[in-house]
């Protein structure tokens, strides 16, 4: 039995909350003309205003510009920012192993290679990332779990 049989796929869950919040950050980041307002920046980070001005202050940022914001991502606690600092952590690479996959992403190492078995992937690309993601059963945790 493949994982659309047990349930809803992980790339539901990336299509309806990952990937519509890295969306919305990269407009942010792109479009921000003038530094966000601590309310504008928790807001799109999914924190609350105390974590960032505790960010804020243990980074010694004193406005929210584009690349203070990337900053604050690194030390903020919501899954999104979690997620961005595992990307970071093994440094973004064009092609992934299975290892850091299951690491961004938070699949067992086990179903990101059962995933990449099944469908003959041998090179892992944001371009295959969907069909993997397609082979691997949600987290009963949702976006939160990661």
């Amino acid at each position: 039995m493949n994982s659309n049989e047990r349930g809803a796929s992980f790339l539901e869950l990336y299509q309806t909350e990952i990937a519509p919040q890295l969306q919305s950050l990269d407009i942010i980041i792109k479009s921000m003309d003038e530094p966000l307002t601590v309310t504008e920046a928790a807001e799109a980070l999914y924190i609350s205003e105390a974590e960032l001005q505790n960010i804020m202050k243990r980074l010694q940022i004193d406005e929210i510009d584009q690349q203070s914001f990337l900053r604050i991502m690194t030390g903020a606690s919501s899954p999104i920012c979690r997620l961005y600092q595992r990307e970071l952590d093994i440094g973004s690479p064009y092609v992934y192993t299975r290892e850091e996959v299951s690491y961004i992403y938070s699949i067992p190492i086990d179903i990101v290679n059962q995933a990449c078995e099944e469908l003959g992937l041998f090179k892992l690309t944001a371009y295959t990332l969907p069909d993997l993601f397609s082979r691997v059963n949600m987290q009963p945790a949702g976006f939160s779990g990661l």
